[in-house]
Formats: structure tokens, sequence, C-alpha cells
């Protein structure tokens, strides 16, 4: 940058200083004392020079007193043109002025209303009335009535300092609240960059406000996860008629609604590891009629709890994982009704035998992804019935079923879609049995966990070149989430 415009960027607001007559009246002025109206300071010439004395005990100041009273009425008399001087011989210097009755000739000129001309005055006029004119006070009256009595010519005279006001700004209109100037739809537009919280406390401000925060298109997604609910809140939540609601690990109260169930606008639900009683769930279900999703890890269920979910024709996507109180009649409401099913979770149930042939037997044909790990009950004759129930399965994991031999990796030689299988913790199963698995040509992932040695493993690797051994030492199958963040369930989120 050249030095010259530096320079001139310097001197510029100095010019700017000087061209401007308001800004050329406070650099004459710059060597007088700031002072202002608000300053509760006590310096004693900064109150001198705005026209105001110290106020000091009579009887401990009276001397210092008459001297600034002297002092006083000289000022006045020297620079006030509108006040005459009266022989004052024979008062004292603290009395006021005494003038004889009747009708004064003296005009005095009041700066509370300097346009007009008193010939009636009191006798006894109190010198402290009549504003110095030295001081900025007074300057600021005469100015301002000088102002009013003759029109203002820009062009002639300088513009005085004393004479500009600030603007008043107008009151707002409509009683200062600016949003009944905008529409719903704006309104609405604004709140959806709120928190649920904020929406929460906008509906208590006023009807409207309540009206338009109420609206559905604003709790389209719900995340109450690791929550207490105290009774009767979980009715105020499915109100909000939500889409995707996240319950996991809520500790939620009774709710025992006596009126007939409607349903909501609930399709994702996941309710994993809360705690929540029977009739509570059964209240809730039998108001989702139109679940997509649904998880209820580690959740108890009575035989009316699984009928509703039976009534959810429409269910893709079930979590049953370690889910407790599922009987043979209740899983099969559960089939039956929902002949949709996709992925399906009933892992570590806990299932008896005739669970297994329900389950075995019912299971939806287009079934892609089921999880029965933990089934101790198993043999190989259910997983060959599993086999031709279900040919269109691409993920299985039969992890933890003790009772597989080498005749279930038979049974599944006969799944031409599978991709990932899950074997963990089978030990009737041979090591050289596993070579079988290279005739599946789709293929992709196989889980040994704890079934080999080191040495078995290597040459399990060897035999199946093109699958990969021991990737995923968890299964995702039907749970709702997978990691660290649980800000979304099924890929879905659950917080705007």
């Amino acid at each position: 940058m050249n030095v010259n415009n530096i320079a001139e960027d310097r001197l510029a607001p100095a010019l700017d200083v000087i061209e401007s007559p308001r800004k050329r009246m406070r650099v004459d002025n710059s060597s007088r004392k700031s002072w202002s109206l608000m300053d509760r300071r006590t310096d004693s010439d900064v109150l001198n020079e705005m026209g105001v004395s110290l106020l000091d005990p009579e009887e401990e100041h009276a001397e210092h007193n008459v001297q600034k009273s002297l002092k006083r009425k000289h000022d006045i008399e020297n620079v006030n043109p509108n006040v005459n001087s009266v022989n004052r011989g024979r008062f004292s210097p603290r009395s006021p002025i005494k003038m004889s009755p009747g009708p004064s000739k003296i005009l005095i000129r009041s700066p509370r209303s300097c346009d007009k001309v008193k010939s009636d005055l009191d006798s006894s006029l109190p010198l402290t009335y009549v504003n110095d004119e030295e001081t900025p006070l007074g300057q600021s009256v005469a100015v301002s009535c000088k102002h009013a009595a003759k029109p203002h010519n820009n062009t002639s005279k300088k513009e005085s300092y004393f004479d500009l006001a600030p603007p008043v700004a107008s009151p707002p209109a409509h009683g200062g609240d600016s949003f009944l100037s905008l529409s719903d739809e704006v309104v609405l537009s604004v709140m959806r960059w709120l928190p649920k919280r904020t929406l929460a406390h906008c509906m208590l401000v006023c009807k409207r406000w309540r009206r338009i925060a109420s609206d559905e298109t604003l709790w389209t997604r719900l995340d109450l996860g690791n929550k207490t609910l105290a009774a009767g809140a979980l009715g105020k939540v499915v109100n909000r008629t939500p889409i995707v609601l996240r319950l996991a690990g809520s500790e939620i109260g009774e709710w025992h609604p006596d009126s007939p169930p409607v349903q909501t606008r609930i399709q994702y639900l996941d309710l994993s590891m809360c705690t929540i009683d029977y009739r509570t769930l059964e209240s809730l279900l039998s108001r989702c009629s139109g679940l997509k999703k649904l998880s209820l890890e580690n959740v108890k269920l009575s035989e009316y709890s699984q009928e509703l979910i039976g009534k959810c024709s429409g269910l893709e996507t079930l979590n049953l994982a370690m889910a407790q109180g599922i009987t043979a009649t209740g899983l099969t409401h559960i089939l039956d009704g929902c002949p949709g099913l996709s992925s399906l979770n009933i892992s570590w149930c806990n299932l008896s035998e005739a669970s297994l042939e329900v389950l075995v037997t019912r299971l939806p044909q287009k079934l892609s992804r089921l999880n029965i790990s933990g089934a101790r009950c198993m043999t190989d004759e259910n997983v060959q019935l599993l086999s031709r129930r279900c040919p269109r399965l691409l993920e299985l994991d039969v992890s933890d079923c003790s009772r597989l031999s080498a005749c279930s990796l038979s049974s599944l030689l006969v799944l031409a879609r599978l991709e990932h299988l899950a074997l963990s913790r089978c030990y009737l199963l041979p090591p050289h049995a596993l070579t079988y698995l290279s005739r599946m040509s789709s293929l992709q992932f196989v889980e040994v966990w704890g079934t080999l040695q080191h040495a078995s493993l290597a040459a399990l690797r060897a035999a199946l070149p093109a699958v990969t051994i021991n990737q995923f030492m968890f299964s995702a199958i039907a749970r709702p989430t997978v990691g660290t963040r649980r800000t979304s369930v099924w890929g879905l989120r659950t917080r705007d």
C-alpha cells in the first residue's frame, strides 16, 4: 500500500471534523471539561460548569455560601441581558430581591416560555429561578428559544450543537408484537429451526403460538432416549403424533388411558432396554398399528402384547433380542399377522422347542435377515426346515446353537443368496466341514469366533480366499442402533 494513501486515510477523519459545523464546535470546546446530565460524580468544577452548586450543610459552610451567592448575583447582572440591576444595598446577600408592589415594568424573558413576554411577575422572584446563559443548560435553552421564535435558515446560519435531538423511535404497531404481522406459514418456518425444548416453551406464550408449535410437522422426530417419563407423560408424547420415536433406555411411567385407542402416525419405534409395565406397553402398541420397524430388546412381553404386534400388518423389521415372555401362541400371532417381515432378531429369547417349531414353519418366505443365536434347542432338523422355508435369506446368524453339526452346513448350501453366515461358538462343527461353504458363490462373510484354533483358522482362510473370516463380532440384524452414536434408528435421524 502507498505511504501517501496511508497519510490521506489518517487525515480524512480530521478533515471531516473541520468541515462539519457540529464537529467544529466540539473541536473549539475541546479544552472544556466534558459534562453529562447523567454524570453522578461530585466534581465541583463540573457542577459549576453545569450551573449547579454543591449542596453543603448551612451551619458548616455559611461563609462559603455567602461568597458563592455574591458571585452568582454578579454573574447574572453582568451577563444576562434580561435581568436589570437593582439597588440591593440594604438587603442581605442571601435574601431574595424585593421589588415594589404592583405591576412591574421590568420585562423578563422566561427560559421556559421564550416566545411570551410576561408583564406581571411576582415581586418575590428568587434569583435561583433565572437560568444563567453562560452555563451549558442556559445556552441550550436560549438557543432553542431563538430557533422557536425565528425561522431557521440552513443556508445562512450554522446549526447549533445543542439544537440536535436524537430521533424518537416510534412504538411498534399492534402492541409491540411483531409476529402479528407474519403469517402462520412464516412463523412455522421459523420454529422449524428450534429444538424440542424451546418449542415446548413457545407453546406457553399465547394461544396462537401454541397452535403453531403443535403442528405435526415440527414433531416428526422425537428422541427421548435415557429419560425418565412421569406417569401419563407418554400420552402427551403420543399426542404429538411423531413418526420416528426413540425411547431406548428410558423409564416410562404408567399410562392407562380409559378412552378408546386412536391410531397415531408412529412408524419407527425403539423401546430397547426401556422399563415399561405390561399395561402401558399394551396401550402404546394398540395405538401403533401402522408400525414398520419395532424394537423391543430386553422388554417383558405379555400374550396380549404379542397379539398386538401381530396386528401390525405392515411390519418389516422386528427386534426381539433378549425379550422375555415369548410363547408359541404369541409367536404364531406375530408370524401370521406380519407377512411382509424381512428382518427378524429373536436371539437369546430362551425359546422352547414348541416355539422353535412354530418359528421355522411359519416364518415369512420373503424373510431376508434372521438372527436366532442362543437357541440352544436348535437342531439340524430345524435348520433344514428353515432353509426350505426361507430360500431368500441374505444373512443368517445361528451362533451359540450348540447342537448344530455338519448336517446343518449341508442344509445351508441350498441358500443360493446367502451373503453373511455366523457360526460362532458352534463347537460340534468339524473344521473340515466348514470348507463346504466354498460351494456358495454369493457368500462374502463368515463368523467363526471361538470355534477354531489359530492353525485351523488359517487353513479355513486359505480354503475360502473369496470370503472374509471373522469381520464382525456382533450381529446388527434388525437392531435400531449400531455404533457409539445414538442419534438415529435404522438409519433414520431422531433429532432435528
